[in-house]
């Protein structure tokens, strides 16, 4: 239904629009008026009036105003007069530019009513442009070649005016060359062509400039200049020539590659390509392309390859020129090589004897070798030498021959490989020198002694490991080589024959791998020892011995086991809890202990079960069982606890216990029955039994303690009796050491321990066997090694010792001293040194007392004869020569060296022989045994070889017969290359005697390589104009062959065009030319191809041939010819940016730069060169302007084709647009009327023009809203809408409207057109004030500060302006009583509260008041709004103490018993605080103690407990200060003083007895005869372990003053309890209950704590001790 009103609606729209588009075409007629451009703004057009007939006062009333079609607004209407004026200055060329005429549509618009009437204004042309061209430089490219008579096109000058304003005449500048022709176009237009007169010379004027000038018929007429630069195109007619006809240079042979050699330079006349040069090569031989090469482009000459003056001293290289039209020049360049010393030295090692047996005689030779140097003259003189600090001598033999010999005795020990540096150096300058290694290794005697890496070794295995498990390594090292290094490894029998070892421990013999045969028990075996041997498979085979101790590692394989309470199935232990106990009240205290050591003893206690499991909690490190919180009436009296004990290991073991737990009322002291008192009072006392029991105890601790003790010392004397020595700890103590190093101290420590034989009564001195052996004593096989020299501690030269020692075969015999050890077996050492050592003054080094009592004598040589050095763990003594005896030997060396030379040079002769290259393997050469004057068995006797002297075996000596044959085939060309003649030296060498003989072998070239040309293919570029008879040099063929052999003539194939001529150089050579018989025609014939032969002189001749590549160079004779003169193309004027109009094409027939086309615009106007692009290489039209069918149809483009040489070609393009609905329509707001008021209905709201710049249907439009919208549309005139009212508005349903209006038009396809207004609806007052809120929470901190911002409330108001201005106030409080306004007070324009005065928490924490919100509307509208005001609390309240009191009365005294443990529970300090929240958690300190160490206070709960135990010094009264601090910010705190006494004699505190019966106060005798035995006996044990400690530590300082082996300082083992934390704490928790006797008070006394004696069960245990522990005898 509503679709089709709609659809009604819409119809009667577009038959209404119709109906007033009809009507005013037929009674519109239009006005026509023109106006010169430029006029004055407000001149005079016409009068309307005069137009309409009608009065000027009809203007004003109706409205009338001038609308213009484009929208601007050039005119305006006067409406007092009805004149028609100039709003703006009209520029005809702006509004129209070349159109003619330039007319601009507008129209006269009435609104009251509705009225339109239609005019025209056409804008007159002057003369105000002056004729510009597009370019104000103009470049003109004529070939030099161009005729007389050419015509060159220019672009013409573009005028903005029209008509005869527009460009009529051009004229240019006087010159010789040129004159101007005009020329018409189809057009209209005139456009100037340039007219060659005189031929152009570029080599004698390159370039020409002239003025071009446009006129047009204005009056008086306008001009534009325009610059002709004529750029004369080169023509290729100079060839290139360089600065000299030969370059020459010299060269040092020793310049690195890439060098530059010489920069030669040649210049042509011509320009661009034709006067591009680029140099190369002529003639060149392959070893002047190997070895140099030319840049190209610069003329620069590089070295490829090194110069070497001893083969090649100069070279001559033929260059040439060439330039892009193929013309060339040449010249030559003499290279001359300058000789340096730039070989070094070479070593030819022709023998080498490697390894050398330690005990090799002296002069024994090493290695035989030969030097030699490339170099001539001085820089081919060579000297030889080698390190002076080795003992190996260089001898020269003859000339060029070295032997390398041992200059005495070689040792493996101290080297056990030489590496020998042989150094040559020539006498050139500068002096070079080459150096050669040589590994000389020295062969082994087993003469070292396995070594064990250390000493002893630790090795930890873990108990319970698996059988056969490696729990380690041993490695010894031997110093020899081979199998005398090869060490096998065994287990040696352990001291006690009963250990079984062999049960226990494996080795591997090969590796030292240490094998666990069984399963080890930490609780049974905790450690042990035995030795390991390391033998080597030497012969005889030496062996040395280490110590290894096994540490077992504990496992956790033991459950803890609880000590208290018991758990042995008798009736279960119940603790007793009163009911009004505090949270936190110490129930009872599980004690535990786990067999186990370290972190697997580690104990953890947890509740595991409870009757009421929130009720009790065990603490996790101790096992107290404390209460978890307040107990009360709905507790139940019976308990069953559960408490899992589990230790640290892994994985961990536990053990469980159960407890019973029973509540009692009432009293505070546990619930127990009294006892009977019965008359009978024979029942023992509780006391008495308790002191027996300790009495006993203490005897039995001491008396095993006693006996313990002989055992120990008599097992002890025991064992050193039948060893004969005392025992030495493993580790290393310091000892009496001899300082012979120079820096303290030795690299091994002697240490000695004296005892006395058991038995004996007579004190000897013995020597014990050193921790690390240097001495070895008498009787063993020792040698003394001389080390390095070195200084002592006074300046003196000494001599490190070193001993070997073998195992000890009487351990009990006196060692030797120093004097006897030096007269024994010495290391040999040369004459010289020991006469050195023999001469110089002795000295006596100081030894320490007790060690060594006889002086020892030795001879030091001084500092300038014996080197220093650092004396290694195991060195050598080495004496060397003087510094003046060194040097007499080489000069020595170097005379005979030189004297054997001139003898050699005197006598010598080469032999000479000679031999055909190619040459078959093992030919026969000559009869070398005849030659040489030897016998054929002589040659293999003296060990007869052939050397060469470039290290090649080319040549092999046949022993058996003596002749001297080829060993490889030889080629000629690859031993001497072009060099002739050919030659190969040699030496014959004969080593015993040493005797060299010099040869040549003359290799003789035979004819087996072709001539070959460098390139298979040779490039030749030759312009198709060059004359008759041109000759071009060609490369030669290259021939490695020579003499006859090499290339004699040179041939081409038949052809119509070129013969070849073979001239001479002066070289010798011949080079083959290639001579031009016939023109060239590159646009017939492109390129030609010949073929080239050599041809060589052997016999018979080899050929090789070549082709020659002839590519004939273009010359410019073809202009550009497009492929058609015109081209059609039509585009749609939608076409985008850089879309492609068309592409033209032209061809050139020449090539290269003449045959490269370039296109550009001809005779374009500025219109077109904005419109159109036309890319100058590939010849493409695109768009870079949008077209525009309406403002321009058509378009005629001119385009001119050049090639490089100056030529051109022209075509025409004409390009058609094609009209497409391209164009939306356009829509104009004449007025708009907002805001509207809601009660106004049907009002005109806008009155708006349509218009489409399309033509025919595509200027077709329709106008249309939104169809939900409360508006009508109404078209009125042609093309004018008005938008009005459908009916009342209301604001509050919507404030306002958004209109678009929509304009389409009937173009295909239909372009549309959208234009949004905006429509605000007035507002009345109809709503009331609403608040965000219903109710609003605000927070205040008290004590805050008057007149605080403590919040806001807002409202909103619906309505607009004063309709939404709100104000707020305070609504009187419900309470009358309640005094709100002097608390809170609220902002009347924001709303924001206030609070008036200071608020206190504590007095009050909330409150609640109603706030209004009122508008300014008439009548004004309200509401209301909850707000509650809640107080934060703030930290102004200090801790409260609420005991102990401090009220200024007798202070309160806390009684500690002297026998309480750390931790004991003093008192408890308990605190409030007014405050709430964190401000009330309260924190305690200690912050003042008489002695501060002695209490703690924890933190959280206030309680006083001792920090550690009470000791005798230790004050009996004590003042505490503690600090309560509570959690605010800023914290307040309070302090409360404590004071305690500590209290001796009784476990209870010392407090009177009710008075009881005096016969009864009297002390039982048994009971105080029990308290005398138990102190005495414990005061007899205390003091023999006071004696026992003294006795020892007296020992040890005796030993230690008189040099013996201190008593190691570890610990004793001991059977010591457990209570370092590893189980249990230090001290027990556990009380006695006790009733005084007929007193009829029951009181709850604290009895001493009871300390648990618990021994250990393995005597062989050891127990880390706790220095804060104390048993119970006070130890």
């Amino acid at each position: 239904m509503e679709t089709g009103e709609r659809s009604a609606q819409q119809t009667r729209q577009v038959l209404l629009f119709f109906v007033f588009l009809g009507g005013a075409l037929v009674s519109s007629e239009t006005w026509r008026y023109s106006v010169a451009e430029e006029t004055e703004i407000g001149s005079f057009i016409a009068n309307v009036v005069k137009d309409m007939d009608s009065g000027v006062k009809d203007l004003a009333a109706r409205g009338a105003r001038v609308i213009s079609d484009d929208f601007t607004s050039p005119l305006r209407l006067d409406p007092q007069t009805g004149n028609l004026l100039i709003n703006e200055r009209l520029d005809r060329e702006a509004l129209c530019d070349l159109t003619e005429p330039c007319i601009l549509h507008f129209q006269v618009l009435f609104e009251n009513p509705l009225q339109f009437f239609r005019a025209e204004l056409w804008v007159r042309d002057i003369n105000d442009h002056t004729p510009t061209f597009l370019d104000r430089h103009i470049l003109l490219k004529i070939p030099e070649s161009a005729a007389p008579g050419s015509l060159f096109p220019m672009e013409r000058a573009q005028d903005f005016d029209v008509g005869k304003n527009g460009v009529q005449n051009y004229t240019i500048s006087p010159n010789p060359h040129f004159h101007l022709k005009l020329q018409d176009s189809d057009h209209g237009r005139k456009y100037p062509e340039l007219v060659l007169d005189q031929s152009l010379d570029r080599e004698k004027e390159p370039e020409l400039s002239f003025t071009l000038i446009a006129l047009d018929g204005g009056s008086p007429p306008r001009s534009g200049t325009a610059l002709i630069h004529v750029v004369v195109v080169d023509v290729n007619d100079n060839a290139p020539q360089f600065e000299r006809p030969v370059y020459e240079v010299q060269v040092p042979e020793n310049s690195p590659l890439d060098s530059l050699v010489i920069t030669v330079t040649a210049t042509d006349l011509d320009a661009g390509i034709n006067g591009e040069l680029s140099y190369s090569f002529t003639h060149a031989s392959r070893d002047i392309r190997k070895t140099f090469e030319m840049h190209p482009i610069s003329g620069e000459v590089y070295l490829k390859t090194l110069l070497d003056f001893e083969l090649i001293q100069s070279y001559t290289i033929n260059i040439q020129a060439t330039d892009g039209g193929s013309l060339s020049g040449k010249s030559a360049i003499l290279v001359q090589v300058v000789d340096v010393n730039d070989n070094p030295p070479e070593i030819d090692m022709t023998s080498l004897t490697s390894p050398i047996p330690e005990n090799s005689a002296p002069e024994t030779v090493v290695a035989v070798f030969r030097v030699q140097d490339k170099d001539s003259g001085d820089n081919a003189k060579t000297v030889c030498s080698i390190q002076d600090n080795l003992p190996f001598l260089l001898k020269p033999t003859f000339k060029n021959f070295y032997t390398l010999v041992t200059e005495r005795p070689l040792d493996r020990e101290i080297s056990t490989e030489y590496n020998i540096t042989i150094t040559v150096t020539d006498l050139g300058t500068p002096r070079l020198k080459t150096e050669h290694n040589i590994t000389v290794l020295v062969s082994d005697v087993n003469d070292n002694t396995p070594t064990f890496t250390q000493n002893s070794y630790t090795l930890f295995v873990r108990e319970n490991s698996r059988p056969v498990m490696q729990i380690g390594s041993v490695r010894a090292l031997d110093r020899d080589f081979g199998t005398n290094s090869q060490v096998s490894y065994s287990l040696l029998p352990p001291q006690d024959p009963h250990f079984p070892l062999a049960s226990l421990v494996s080795i591997g013999s090969d590796n030292g791998h240490l094998f666990a045969l069984r399963s080890l028990d930490y609780e049974v075996l905790r450690a042990f020892e035995f030795r390991v041997g390391a033998a080597d498979a030497g012969s005889p085979a030496l062996s040395s011995e280490a110590l290894v101790r096994v540490v077992v590692v504990d496992d956790n394989d033991n459950s803890p086991f609880v000590l208290y309470p018991l758990q042995n199935g008798s009736a279960p232990c119940t603790e007793l809890v009163p009911r009004a106990a505090e949270a936190g009240y110490l129930v009872t205290k599980v004690v535990a202990v786990d067999g186990d050591s370290g972190q697997n003893a580690w104990l953890s206690y947890q509740l595991l079960r409870a009757t009421e499991p929130g009720l009790f909690s065990v603490w996790a490190h101790n096992g107290e069982v404390r209460t978890a919180r307040l107990l009360s009436e709905r507790d139940a009296a019976k308990h069953r606890l559960v408490v899992l004990v589990k230790d640290n290991g892994e994985p961990p073991m536990s053990a469980s216990v159960t407890l019973h737990v029973l509540l009692v009322d009432g009293f505070s002291q546990p619930y127990l029955p009294l006892p009977e008192v019965a008359p009978d009072e024979a029942q023992a006392d509780s006391l008495t039994v308790y002191l027996v029991i300790a009495l006993a105890s203490v005897s039995s601790l001491f008396l095993f303690s006693v006996l313990l003790f002989v055992a120990v010392w008599l097992c002890r004397r025991n064992r050193a009796a039948s060893v004969g020595r005392c025992s030495v700890p493993e580790s290393h103590f310091p000892g009496h050491l001899v300082d012979v190093s120079g820096t303290g101290t030795l690299t091994q420590s002697y240490q000695y321990e004296v005892c006395l034989t058991g038995g004996s009564g007579t004190n000897e001195f013995r020597f014990l066997k050193p921790v690390i052996p240097n001495l070895a004593p008498q009787g063993a096989e020792t040698e003394i090694e001389e080390s390095s020299t070195f200084l002592n501690g006074f300046g003196q030269r000494m001599v490190a010792l070193q001993a070997k020692t073998s195992p000890l075969k009487n351990k009990n015999k006196k060692l030797p001293t120093l004097s006897q050890i030096f007269r024994r077996r010495r290391k040999p050492v040369t004459s010289r040194a020991q006469d050195q050592l023999d001469s110089r003054e002795g000295y006596s080094p100081t030894f320490p007392d007790g060690l060594l009592t006889d002086s020892i004598t030795v001879s030091a040589p001084s500092l300038s004869e014996v080197e220093l050095g650092p004396v290694p763990l195991k060195g050598f003594a080495e004496v060397k020569m003087e510094a003046g005896g060194d040097r007499f030997p080489k000069q020595r060396q170097v005379l005979i060296l030189f004297l054997l030379l001139g003898v050699a040079l005197a006598v010598w002769e080469p032999r000479r022989y000679s031999v055909l290259e190619e040459t078959e393997s093992g030919s026969f050469v000559a009869q070398l045994a005849t030659d040489l004057g030897l016998g054929v068995g002589e040659l293999a006797a003296r060990g007869a070889r052939v050397v060469s002297e470039d290290n090649e075996q080319r040549l092999q000596l046949d022993l058996q017969t003596g002749e001297l044959l080829l060993n490889e085939q030889l080629d000629r060309e690859e031993l001497c290359g072009p060099t002739e003649p050919c030659v190969i030296h040699f030496q014959v060498l004969l080593k015993k005697p040493l005797e060299v003989f010099r040869a040549e072998l003359l290799v003789r070239d035979i004819n087996d390589h072709s001539p070959e040309f460098p390139e298979r293919e040779m490039t030749l570029k030759i312009l198709e104009n060059s004359p008759n008879g041109t000759v071009f040099p060609l490369k030669r063929a290259q021939d490695l062959d020579v003499g006859n052999n090499d290339v004699q003539n040179y041939s081409i194939s038949p052809n119509s065009h070129f013969h070849v001529s073979t001239p001479k150089r002066g070289d010798g050579r011949k080079y083959p030319e290639l001579v031009l018989d016939k023109e060239l025609d590159h646009e017939e014939q492109i390129e030609l191809r010949v073929i080239i032969t050599a041809l060589d002189g052997g016999s018979p001749p080899r050929s090789g041939t070549a082709q020659i590549r002839i590519v004939v160079v273009d010359v410019n004779d073809n202009a550009p010819e497009f492929s058609q003169k015109l081209y059609d193309v039509q585009i749609p004027e939608n076409s985008p940016v850089g879309s492609l109009v068309v592409k033209v094409s032209a061809r050139d027939l020449d090539t290269g730069t003449n045959g490269e086309i370039s296109y550009s615009l001809f005779y374009s106007s500025q219109e077109i060169s904005k419109t159109f692009e036309l890319s100058n290489l590939s010849g493409e039209v695109r768009l870079i302007k949008k077209l525009d069918f309406e403002a321009i149809s058509s378009y005629e483009l001119d385009i001119e084709a050049s090639d490089g040489g100056g030529l051109s070609g022209k075509c025409s393009v004409s390009v058609q647009v094609v009209d497409v609905n391209d164009n939306s329509p356009e829509l104009t707001i004449s007025s708009l009327t907002s805001p509207i008021p809601e009660n106004s209905p049907e009002t005109e709201v806008a009155l708006f023009m349509v218009r489409d710049r399309d033509s025919g249907d595509n200027g077709r439009m329709i106008c249309s809203i939104q169809d939900d919208l409360p508006f009508l549309l109404k078209p009125t005139a042609e093309n004018f809408y008005t938008l009005i009212t459908e009916g009342a508005l209301d604001r509050e349903s919507r404030a306002e409207y958004n209109i678009t209006i929509t304009v389409s038009d009937f173009g295909s396809p239909r372009l549309k057109t959208e234009h949004r207004i905006t429509v605000l609806v007035s507002d009345v007052n109809d709503n009331a004030p609403t608040f965000t809120q219903t109710s609003y929470t605000l927070f205040i901190r008290e004590n805050n500060s008057p007149a605080l911002h403590m919040g806001s409330v807002s409202a909103t108001d619906r309505d607009s302006g004063t309709n939404a201005q709100l104000t707020y106030s305070l609504l009187p409080p419900q309470d009358p009583h309640f005094l709100l306004t002097s608390l809170i007070s609220v902002n009347a324009d924001n709303g924001h509260l206030f609070a008036l005065r200071s608020l206190d928490y504590e007095a009050l924490r909330a409150f609640e008041f109603r706030v209004g919100a009122a508008d300014a509307g008439s009548p004004a509208l309200s509401s209301e709004a909850l707000v509650r005001v809640v107080v934060v609390d703030d930290n102004d309240n200090s801790p409260f103490v609420l005991y102990p009191l401090q009220n200024g009365s007798a202070p309160c005294t806390e009684l500690v018993p002297r026998a309480a443990k750390a931790g004991y529970l003093v008192t408890k300090v308990v605190a409030v605080d007014g405050d709430s929240g964190q401000n009330a958690w309260l924190s305690y300190q200690l912050l003042k103690a008489t002695e501060p160490g002695l209490f703690s206070v924890w933190a959280h709960n206030g309680e006083v407990r001792t920090a550690r135990l009470l000791t005798e010094r230790d004050a009996a009264k004590h003042k505490l200060v503690v600090l309560v601090k509570d959690n605010g910010e800023p914290p307040m705190s309070a302090t409360v003083t404590l004071h305690v006494l500590l209290v001796d004699g009784f476990s209870q505190p010392y407090l009177q007895l009710p008075e009881v019966a005096p016969d009864e106060a009297q002390a039982d005798s048994l009971t105080v005869y029990l308290v005398i035995a138990l102190a005495s006996v414990s005061s007899l044990f205390m003091f023999s372990i006071l004696l026992f400690v003294a006795v020892q530590l007296c020992r040890r300082n005796r030993a230690t003053s008189v040099g013996r082996c201190s008593v190691p300082e570890g610990h004793f083992p001991g059977h010591l309890v457990d209570v370092s934390g590893t189980g249990t704490l230090s001290q027990s928790y556990q009380y006695e209950v006790c009733l005084t006797g007929d007193s009829g008070s029951n009181e709850f006394k604290f009895l001493k704590p009871i300390f648990p004696n618990l021994l250990a069960q393995d005597p062989e245990r050891k127990t880390e001790g706790n220095p804060n522990f104390r048993n119970s005898l006070g130890i």
